[in-house]
């Protein structure tokens, strides 16, 4: 990340708009941020780490408590800066939580936090004021969104950019003296090495995975065994060759069985269907007997039949004479009708004519209606220009009187206007002579800020002696406790120890004899040897086990000594600081002066609120006071005007009246005249063409009727004449078919569905004789000399049988599933051993290798920690080249080799190795200015490593607050060089410092100037 342009607004102590251009400080620029003390130069890094991550450098502040109290309630507190990424460049632009004026009516409002991220288009000039074809929007509004997508684009959070970019004030030594586990999440970050992270957690789960599959094989295997009711392979084993031959034996048994049953129920089968004939045969004779006694009524069927197939011949002729009977009748009605019609339009015609000769006689009234309506829409265009010119005058009126009442509005307007002018000057002169008598708040908030900062630094301080003293009691408990562990450990080692030896002797005792040397002393003679006291034996694995369990115990105690010793030095470093801290002023006090300062703050503001509203009031009375002045010369020249064109008006409207009657001037009348002269018109013409049409259809209808009545009497005799040629045919074939009359043949016909019911019912009765008489000759050919067998006795024999071959086939059936079973238990068993062989064959590789990449090893080294140490190796080869360089080659930085303690992971412990002692030791003894160097050197190898790593990480940049006050000259010398080398590699360095060597020694500058009404940046180059 390389800085290009910042601005900041109302942020800190700058109460306007500033801009720091960073490249007019070159190319890779070694520069300084000067200033006095509480000017503003950490502000700067606040600024960009607020831009970048949402938080301030040292994270004790946040966005809405960076606002500028110097600053107008109308300029908001914004940072926007530009910086690039190798050749890609970003602006990033926020705006933290405020208070600001509403933009309608007055009060406050509260403005929530934004951000918003753009990337610069290739080819553009990076500037703040870029419109949407120039820079891309990357992500807006939500402030998390922007956080995460800058950490995604610098590869950093904000307390890794801290402690690797920008190193604050009095935070320069955290990547120094970090404890190993924050190093490690530090160097991750840089180097991107989560994936070994991810290849230990896919090693672990792997084995987890190995060792519950193995669980699990084990838990089947056992369930297989405990299912079969078996306790080993070998005991399965024998109990299917026991069952095997029984198999056998039931399986023949069951075979000759089954024969036996297949013989039964042929025979049975047969009985069965002679049986069913015997039956069949009583059957067929029964439904004979019913047929014949059904012959006469069949026979009665026939006959009807006959008759209705001869009436059927006669059927066409019987229906076209009725239809024929039909028209004639419909012929006379029709006729009949139409007579009856023709006599009522014969009365009508007289009416009719009357009427006619009545509507010719209004010709002479429509003519006189017809010259009034067109006299009077003559006068209907004058009436409209009358009407017109009377409502013009009305309207010109109406305006020449809302002037002359505007004109004394506005008289009276401009006297108060000059009057609140005069007034609100005299109240501007007033609020600026009391402004000009405050003094400024400034330091007043700056002393309340540093005793708020003491208040939080005692209470935090008495919290951490709290915890401590806690911690304290605790660890005197638990040493108490373990020293007693520990006594008991170290006489039970003892007493087994002691009892071994004694055993140890009484073994040799047993192998003494007489004349024959001790292998100890070599005595000859043994008067006293060793007895066995019925003691139970110890084993020398028990004494041994013993000497371990004492030691660790004795680690144990040891080692919560240390954590006691230790507790007992944070604690009195904590006391001296709560001594060195002195004693701050009471919270009470504290919200006292706070709620003064606040008051006095929001007095100064409302003044300074209401000096800018009357100055708007009085410049924008002025304005009015201009515009009134206007206004009232052109009403003036607009009433003399309205005037004039009156009195044209009055003239023209009273010649016109004088040519238009009196009793037409009014529209309504007129048109009412003439909608009635219409109206008459209109009926008169109504009713001499409803007469006309009337005499017309009755003359139509008279005529349609006649010659209906003619063509009816015709039709009439054609259908007469049609009926008694039909009738005389009919007749005729009457009596040569057989029937005697009409009735006789109409008791003769039958509809179509009782026709083909009969013949149907006849057909069917046949076929039923044909059948049963076949039938019954079959069956009695089939029984000849057949005899009806027992049925019962057959049916007990099969039953018998069946019943003893399903018991034979259940016991077989049971013997085999049991023997199916046990033959697959076994193979299981076979599988699953197999399977668990070639489990513990790959645990045997998975598992170590897991155990190994996840720390489990004599040096306690993950497999992402042993990456890092070598990284980190590289780190402090470089590092250690310029810290032995500003320290005349004294101090170089190493790595921890060993684990000091057993329960923590290694390889990440920083340690600083002195030459004049050439001892080693940790990182925190070294002094503030040592400290200083080593952090710096630890900073810019950090920045060469993962520069030359090229991770997708870029350290282009370093900022360094404060420090140097604590080197002598000589040492500052070497820092100024050491980093003066590290710009001549292509590094953007900035240090910020009030050290006066520093302002001699560098020429590009950011000075920042403090000012009453807030601080202000000057840029120097050389």
């Amino acid at each position: 990340m390389k800085p290009i342009l910042l601005a900041m607004q109302a942020f800190g102590p700058f109460a306007e708009r500033e801009v720091i251009d960073f490249r007019a400080l070159g190319e890779h620029p070694l520069f300084l941020i000067n200033g006095a003390t509480g000017a503003g130069k950490t502000t700067i890094l606040d600024a960009i780490s607020y831009a970048l991550f949402g938080k301030t450098t040292g994270a004790e502040r946040q966005g809405e408590q960076m606002r500028c109290h110097h600053a107008g309630l109308d300029v908001a507190t914004e940072v926007d800066f530009i910086f690039a990424i190798g050749t890609n460049i970003y602006r990033v632009q926020r705006l933290p939580t405020q208070w600001r004026p509403k933009l309608r009516g007055e009060g406050l409002k509260e403005d929530r936090a934004t951000a918003t991220l753009w990337q610069i288009t290739a080819g553009t000039e990076p500037a703040f004021d870029l419109n949407t074809d120039q820079q891309k929007l990357l992500a807006s509004r939500k402030v998390n969104d922007v956080t995460q997508h800058v950490e995604q684009l610098i590869g950093l959070k904000a307390d890794q950019f801290r402690q690797v970019v920008v190193l604050p004030q009095g935070k320069f030594r955290e990547l120094l003296t970090a404890d190993a586990g924050q190093r490690e999440d530090i160097f991750a970050q840089l180097f991107q090495t989560h994936r070994y992270l991810l290849i230990e957690e896919q090693l672990k789960e792997s084995a987890r995975e190995l060792r519950q599959q193995m669980r699990q094989h084990e838990q089947n295997l056992q369930a297989l065994l405990d299912d079969a009711k078996v306790t080993s392979k070998q005991e399965l084993t024998e109990r299917l060759q026991q069952l095997r031959p029984q198999l056998s034996q039931l399986e023949q048994q069951k075979t000759s069985q089954a024969k036996a049953v297949q013989q039964l129920r042929s025979q049975l089968l047969q009985a069965q269907h002679v049986q069913k004939q015997f039956a069949q045969q009583q059957q067929l004779l029964s439904e004979r007997d019913q047929l014949r006694n059904r012959e006469p009524q069949i026979n009665t069927q026939q006959q009807r039949l006959e008759r209705a197939k001869k009436a059927q011949q006669l059927a066409a002729d019987s229906q076209h004479l009725a239809l024929l009977q039909q028209q004639s009748q419909e012929l006379r009605s029709r006729t009949e009708q139409l007579q009856t019609q023709q006599q009522q339009l014969s009365e009508s015609k007289q009416q009719v004519e009357q009427a006619y000769q009545r509507a010719l006689q209004l010709d002479d009234d429509n003519q006189t209606l017809r010259r009034q309506l067109e006299q009077q829409r003559q006068w209907l265009p004058k009436l409209e220009s009358l009407q017109q010119m009377a409502t013009e005058q009305q309207q010109l009126a109406a305006k020449l009187t809302q002037d002359q009442r505007q004109l004394t509005e506005i008289d009276e307007e401009l006297q108060q206007q000059r009057e609140n002018n005069i007034h609100a000057q005299q109240q501007l002169d007033e609020l600026r002579t009391a402004l000009d008598q405050q003094t400024s708040l400034e330091a007043e908030q700056h002393q309340l800020t540093l005793w708020q900062q003491q208040r939080q630094r005692h209470e935090e301080l008495e919290r951490q002696q709290q915890q401590l003293r806690q911690q304290q009691q605790q660890l005197q408990q638990q040493l108490l406790a373990q020293r007693a562990t520990t006594h008991a450990a170290e006489q039970q080692s003892q007493h087994l120890e002691n009892r071994w030896y004694d055993q140890q002797a009484l073994t040799l005792a047993r192998t003494l004899e007489s004349g024959k040397p001790c292998p100890v002393c070599g005595a000859t003679e043994h008067p006293s040897p060793a007895h066995n006291q019925n003691e139970e034996l110890v084993e020398h694995q028990q004494v041994i086990a013993a000497r371990k369990t004492f030691q660790q115990e004795q680690q144990k105690q040891q080692q919560l000594e240390q954590q006691l010793s230790h507790s007992q030095n944070r604690l009195d470093l904590v006391q001296q600081q709560l001594h060195e801290n002195g004693e701050p002023k009471a919270p009470q006090q504290l919200d006292q002066l706070r709620q003064q300062l606040a008051a006095k703050a929001s007095h100064y503001q409302q003044q300074r609120r209401q000096l800018v509203r009357l100055n708007q009031q009085i410049s924008e009375g002025q304005q009015r006071l201009e515009q009134l002045g206007t206004k009232q010369r052109t009403l003036a020249e607009r009433i003399h005007q309205q005037q004039l064109q009156k009195q044209t008006a009055d003239e023209r409207l009273r010649m016109l009246r004088q040519e238009i009657p009196e009793d037409l001037r009014s529209a309504e009348q007129l048109q009412q005249s003439m909608s009635a002269l219409e109206h008459q018109l209109q009926q008169n013409l109504s009713r001499q063409r409803r007469a006309t049409e009337q005499r017309e259809q009755l003359l139509e209808q008279l005529s349609a009727v006649a010659s209906q009545l003619d063509s009816t009497g015709q039709q009439a005799k054609n259908v007469q004449q049609q009926h008694q040629h039909v009738e005389q045919k009919f007749q005729k074939q009457l009596q040569e078919l057989g029937f005697a009359s009409n009735n006789d043949y109409e008791s003769a016909r039958l509809s179509s569905g009782e026709y083909q019911q009969l013949e149907q019912q006849i057909a069917e009765f046949k076929q039923q004789v044909t059948r049963v008489d076949s039938l019954l000759f079959e069956l009695q050919q089939a029984l000849d000399g057949k005899q009806a067998p027992d049925i019962d006795a057959l049916q007990q024999q099969q039953q018998a049988a069946e019943s003893e071959l399903q018991r034979s086939e259940q016991d077989w059936l049971a013997l085999r599933d049991q023997c199916i079973q046990l033959e697959n238990v076994l193979k299981r068993v076979n599988n699953s051993k197999k399977q668990a062989e070639q489990l513990h064959k790959r645990y045997a590789v998975q598992g170590t290798l897991a155990d190994v990449a996840s720390g489990q090893n004599t040096q306690r080294l993950s497999l992402h920690r042993f990456v890092l140490s070598v990284l980190l190796d590289d780190v402090l080869n470089v590092a250690s080249e310029r810290l032995q360089q500003m320290t005349h080659g004294r101090y170089q930085l190493l790595r921890e080799q060993t684990v000091a303690d057993a329960r923590s992971a290694g390889g990440l412990t920083l340690l600083v190795e002195d030459a004049y002692t050439g001892q080693q030791r940790s990182t925190k003894t070294l002094s503030g200015g040592e400290g200083f160097m080593a952090a710096l050197a630890l900073a810019l190898g950090l920045s060469d490593v993962v520069q030359s790593y090229a991770g997708g990480i870029r350290l282009d940049t370093l900022f360094v607050d404060e420090g140097f006050g604590s080197l002598d000259d000589e040492a500052l010398d070497m820092a100024i060089n050491t980093l003066a080398e590290l710009r001549a590699s292509g590094r953007t360095i900035g240090i910020i410092s009030h050290v006066r060597e520093l302002k001699d020694r560098l020429q590009d500058r950011i000075d920042v100037i403090r000012e009453r009404s807030g601080s202000r940046i000057v840029m120097r180059t050389q």
